[in-house]
């Protein structure tokens, strides 16, 4: 029984010490790429009060419908709000790609964008689309940011494969 049992422990030690070597991987390549992720960083959060902006105008020039409408005024007022979220987004996003902590995402005021949008009567694939543009335009940030070396290549796809990620769950909580 005490073989057994030594055996138990040194299976657990084995997988622990897999899960360790794997988290010093992970912190390794975190470290390597933090002076990328700053730069991104620190040109989207410069950048934005112009990158919400202009996702909002876009978005309602791209609505024609609520342009032409009687209630034009009415919805443009309700979309300046996603302009002030817009900023909000974009701070959550680089707290992203500097800690990596999607568990954020749900103690966030963003889970409870979509009933607040609802309630002020912002149409909600109006909202969901200048996320959208705010995704585009961040990511369009991080490539004009960066040095495109050979090195930073690979870093850069990761940025924006993280970012595009990011943007992806916050849209779903509109959904």
């Amino acid at each position: 029984m005490p073989n057994l049992r030594n055996n138990e422990l040194f299976a657990k030690d084995i997988k622990l010490s897999d899960l360790v070597n794997h988290n010093i991987e992970n912190i390794k390549e975190f470290v390597n790429t933090a002076n990328s992720r700053l730069d991104a960083i620190i040109s989207i959060t410069n950048n934005s009060h112009a990158i919400a902006a202009d996702a909002v105008t876009a978005m309602i020039c791209e609505n024609e419908d609520s342009l032409s409408s009687n209630n034009s005024v009415n919805t443009t007022n309700k979309m300046s709000v996603c302009l002030r979220d817009g900023e909000i987004i974009l701070r959550y996003v680089t707290y992203l790609l500097i800690t990596n902590d999607e568990s954020i995402l749900e103690k966030s005021c963003l889970k409870d964008l979509k009933d607040t949008y609802l309630s002020l009567g912002v149409p909600l694939p109006n909202a969901i689309r200048v996320v959208e543009l705010i995704r585009n335009a961040t990511i369009s940030d991080i490539k004009t940011t960066m040095n495109l070396t050979s090195e930073n290549q690979s870093i850069i796809k990761n940025l924006i494969s993280e970012t595009e990620l990011y943007f992806k769950k916050i849209i779903n909580l509109f959904k």
